[in-house]
C-alpha cells in the first residue's frame, strides 16, 4: 500500500471528534498523563489516505503518532538508541483489543512514520464503531494493527522471561 501522508500543521480541529470528552490515557513508563480535548486540538495534525478495511480510500485525519509520542515524553530522535532501543508502545482499545508497535517504528528519524492516531476521516468525526480515536497505520498491508476506540496507551519495554 503506497498511501501518502500530509501534514496539516497546527491547524485547529474544525469538526469536534463524536466522542469530545474523550480523554486518552498515556503512561510513559512511570505515570499516567491525560491528553484532554483542549490538549489534543493544540497538537499538529495530519491526515493519511489509505485504503480502509472494505478496499475504498479513504482519507483519515488526526494526530502524528510521533506528536503523542512527545507529548507522552517518549525518547526519540538522538535520544532512541543503545538501551532505549527495547522499548515498545502498547495500544488498548475500548474492547481490551491491544496491538503494539516498536518505539523505533513510530519514530521518524528512524524512517517513513505514516502512522496516525485518527479522529476524522473524509472529514467527518469516526463513527461510533470507531470510537473517538483510532490508529491508522498506512503502509501496513493488513488492518490488525489500525486499532478502533483507543482509550489508553503505554510505554513500555520489551523483556525476555528470566531464565
Amino acid at each position: 500500500m503506497n498511501s501518502k501522508l500530509l501534514f496539516l500543521a497546527a491547524i485547529p480541529c474544525l469538526i469536534a471528534p463524536a466522542h469530545a470528552d474523550a480523554v486518552l490515557r498515556i503512561h510513559d513508563g512511570k505515570e499516567w498523563k491525560e491528553l484532554d480535548q483542549a490538549a489534543w486540538d493544540k497538537l499538529p495534525r495530519a491526515e493519511l489516505i489509505g485504503k480502509a478495511r472494505d478496499g475504498t480510500e479513504k482519507r483519515f485525519s488526526g494526530v502524528p503518532m510521533v506528536e503523542i509520542l512527545k507529548f507522552a515524553g517518549a525518547p526519540l530522535g538522538d535520544a532512541l538508541r543503545g538501551g532505549e532501543m527495547n522499548r515498545v508502545v502498547l495500544f488498548t482499545a475500548a474492547d481490551n483489543y491491544q496491538t503494539v508497535y516498536s518505539l523505533a517504528e513510530l519514530d521518524p528519524s528512524f524512517g517513513k512514520q505514516n502512522i496516525i492516531l485518527a479522529d476524522q476521516v473524509d472529514g467527518k468525526p469516526l463513527d461510533e464503531f470507531e470510537g473517538s480515536r483510532m490508529v491508522v497505520a498506512g503502509d501496513d498491508l493488513r488492518h490488525s494493527r489500525w486499532i478502533r476506540q483507543v482509550k489508553q496507551i503505554i510505554l513500555t519495554r520489551a523483556t525476555p522471561p528470566a531464565p
